[in-house]
């Protein structure tokens, strides 16, 4: 998986110049491309208007949001005492804790995540899409660029947000949101 998100962040830091399957993911067609886009669309007007039953209504029922379990002081504080307390915590963090309920998730990391700043860049950010398969399941991604090398410090590398969606009988839908790094 990490070299995988190695290789996604190449490809946006390239702006995709050599077509994505060369990186070893999977070619999106245009089918599943249109569809995505809607999707991404759709997606950005729900969190731009925090429209949060629009929101939940293109998410699958659980989020995969690793961010999310830390995201705040107190969080922050009991992951670090889970960590040394548990010892199967690497397991049930990736199995189990790691998928954030929706209600959950609009509720209490959606305000942290989706600051003013943050909606506007995503707005004014042109995304790049791939697919990945990832436990069995083929996991459609919107990448984006949400901050350029040396943007935060000098000498930083930068950062992509990577929103996840799965695809369902209902469409896609909101699955996971990741980083890197």
């Amino acid at each position: 998986m990490m070299g995988k998100l190695v290789i996604i962040f190449v490809i946006a830091l390239r702006l995709v110049v050599v077509p994505v399957h060369a990186y070893g993911l999977d070619l999106i067609d245009n089918n599943e491309k249109s569809e995505l886009v809607k999707t991404w669309k759709a997606f950005l007007k729900a969190i731009s208007a925090h429209d949060m039953k629009q929101l939940k209504q293109l998410s699958r029922e659980k989020i995969r949001c690793l961010t999310c379990l830390d995201n705040t002081e107190e969080e922050y504080k009991a992951m670090t005492h889970y960590m040394v307390t548990d010892p199967d915590w690497y397991d049930k963090l990736y199995k189990e804790r790691i998928f954030v309920p929706i209600d959950t998730f609009c509720r209490e990391d959606y305000p942290i995540l989706f600051s003013k700043k943050f909606i506007k860049k995503l707005l004014n950010t042109k995304p790049a899409y791939a697919a990945e398969d990832f436990d069995s399941k083929k996991i459609y991604e919107v990448i984006i660029t949400t901050a350029k090398s040396g943007e935060i410090a000098p000498g930083h590398q930068g950062v992509l947000h990577l929103f996840q969606f799965i695809k369902t009988s209902n469409g896609y839908k909101f699955w996971g949101i990741d980083t890197i790094p």
